[in-house]
């Protein structure tokens, strides 16, 4: 009875030292190669590439350079960009990066697609070309000469693009120009003169002026105007209709 007991005892003890035993094969086997299969599938299925979206600064402010530069462990499957909803045409370069040229401001859009289907989307925004035309700043008129001041802070004022149509529509060239302090003067038609000046980047101000004497105040009036309508009439438009129009009084020296 006692024999029965010490054998069972050590068959007992045998088969938990087995089971003990079995465990670090288990793990070793079955485990942790699931563990690490299934990382690496769930790496694989839900990575997403990295983009890099860079504004390049602008040398002439009418174009400038968009570079992407994608980081991922996976091929790329589709790549796009947009300025404004428009598709732009990209360059491939080196080390995975794409080159778009634009031409004016907006919000860029870029998209990718790497080959296990993750996508990636950011935005950037260019705002480094100017496309707004220059403004008169101020207006001056005395004895017959009115003079303006331009201004552009971007690209900055063409001198060379300036000149005027008086009421006859003759072409008229500025008396004179300051490019330090960016004014101009012209000899002034009291019927009307229209007032041309360009930037750097081509956009055009247009400028609609008359004038009239009261007593001893001579009085100016007119400004700035919508190059479009400024084309569409026949005739130089009225500057009292225009929305930025102002009055400059001077006092005539007797």
């Amino acid at each position: 009875m006692e024999q029965n007991q010490q054998s069972t005892s050590r068959r007992d003890h045998r088969y938990h030292r087995k089971k003990q035993s079995e465990w670090p094969h288990i793990l070793l086997f079955y485990v942790l190669p699931f563990i690490v299969f299934n990382s690496i599938l769930f790496f694989c299925l839900t990575t997403k590439p990295k983009l890099s979206v860079v504004v390049e600064d602008t040398n002439d402010y009418l174009s400038t350079n968009v570079v992407l530069t994608v980081k991922s462990f996976f091929p790329t499957k589709s790549v796009s960009m947009t300025l404004d909803g428009e598709p732009l045409e990209l360059e491939k370069g080196r080390h995975r990066t794409y080159t778009a040229t634009v031409y004016k401001n907006g919000s860029v859009e870029t998209s990718v697609v790497n080959l296990n289907g993750m996508p990636a989307t950011v935005f950037e925004h260019v705002n480094v070309l100017d496309d707004n035309p220059p403004e008169f700043s101020s207006t001056d008129i005395q004895d017959g000469v009115v003079t303006f001041t331009v201004a552009d802070s971007q690209s900055g004022i063409n001198f060379d693009s300036i000149y005027a149509l008086n009421s006859a529509g003759e072409r008229v060239e500025p008396l004179s120009v300051d490019r330090s302090s960016n004014t101009l003067s012209f000899e002034m038609d009291p019927a009307g003169l229209h007032v041309f000046a360009r930037d750097k980047a081509d956009n055009e101000v247009q400028g609609t002026f008359t004038s009239h004497k009261e007593g001893n105040v001579e009085t100016l009036e007119g400004g700035a105007v919508d190059p479009e309508a400024a084309e569409s009439d026949a005739q130089l438009p009225d500057a009292e209709s225009d929305a930025t129009s102002g009055t400059t009084e001077v006092s005539l020296q007797q």
